[in-house]
């Protein structure tokens, strides 16, 4: 069996992950937008979707859509051969429970099953990117 470096393999994951944002947006601000849109870090323009953006806009007060950046980000780890998923940002995770009833925590980080994520993807395919790590 053929072993991939270190090295190569956070390569490798710096290229898969290359779709995230060069910087991220608020929720507030993206509403404002008439075309809605990220760069990602391949200098591509992501369109996001209003519906999506209203969608989460109804479980975030307004006082808090300033702070609430877009997209949210599901990082996708391997453990023991089994793949989880955390949500590190505390608002996403407020938004998560609040939205979908997840509430599984571990040392304060939200933590998912790939099944849990694939409902959370379904809803927001515009406003949420899952990121890899090694």
């Amino acid at each position: 069996m053929m072993e991939i470096g270190e090295r190569t393999l956070f390569k490798l994951v710096e290229t898969i992950n290359r779709h995230l944002p060069e910087k991220r947006k608020s929720l507030k601000a993206l509403l404002e937008m008439d075309s809605p849109e990220i760069r990602g870090r391949d200098g591509i323009d992501y369109y996001i979707e209003r519906e999506e953006l209203e969608f989460i806009a109804c479980y975030v007060d307004e006082f808090e859509q300033d702070r609430f950046m877009i997209p949210i980000i599901l990082e996708m780890a391997s453990i023991g051969g089994e793949y989880v998923i955390y949500v590190r940002d505390r608002r996403h995770a407020e938004f998560i429970e609040k939205a979908f009833g997840f509430d599984r925590y571990v040392d304060n980080i939200m933590m998912l099953y790939s099944y849990e994520m694939q409902r959370i993807r379904k809803k927001l395919k515009t406003t949420s990117q899952v990121m890899f790590r090694p």
